[in-house]
């Protein structure tokens, strides 16, 4: 009896330890989103890399990656080739090199919603709209963390399998987004 009330005790506690770690998780991510969003404004370099399933090499690219409230995302990549990409609310604007500008908007096209709201909600400090598609969790502190966001919406589920963002304090140092068809897109902004 009493080796059933000690497997009893510590089952409990490792239980309570477990929900513990997840709670501090949840309140890591919260802390990180929450620090993003009080920035108003970023302007940075990036390079990129994207690993694409039928190619053999990886495509590079770089330029510069702004953002501003309200919801306002800007990557003006300027090599391989000058393109700009704008997302301002709901409509999506893409300009190659010195070609026409397409707009797109994002109630036409829920693919891109998602990928819009990957990007832009952690900017803006949105935890609830990033909860509908993710689950979220966290390691380290704010000093240096990682991010990692889940899909649970069968939208999201469909796009992508695996989102991961690392950084410190209120600064994302890097944006990976492994897609559910084996592509996976690495952002890396330079300080």
């Amino acid at each position: 009896m009493k080796v059933f009330s000690l497997l009893a005790i510590s089952g409990l506690l490792a239980g309570m330890g477990q929900a513990g770690a997840a709670e501090n998780d949840v309140d890591l991510s919260r802390q990180i989103i929450g620090c993003l969003g009080q920035v108003v404004q970023r302007t940075q370099p990036f390079h990129e890399e994207k690993e694409i399933a039928a190619l053999t090499h990886p495509l590079f690219s770089s330029g510069v990656l702004g953002f501003h409230r309200p919801a306002y995302l800007e990557k003006m990549t300027q090599a391989p080739r000058q393109e700009r990409l704008v997302i301002d609310g709901g409509m999506v604007s893409i300009q190659r090199g010195t070609g026409s500008v397409h707009h797109v908007p994002l109630a036409q096209s829920p693919a891109l919603a998602l990928l819009v709201t990957t990007m832009r909600a952690p900017l803006e400090g949105d935890m609830a709209t990033l909860t509908q598609d993710y689950t979220l969790s966290a390691q380290g502190n704010l000093g240096a963390w990682t991010l990692s966001m889940t899909p649970v919406s069968p939208q999201a589920m469909r796009l992508v399998h695996l989102v991961v963002l690392k950084g410190r304090n209120n600064v994302i140092e890097s944006l990976k987004i492994m897609q559910a068809n084996g592509d996976v897109q690495t952002l890396t902004l330079d300080p």
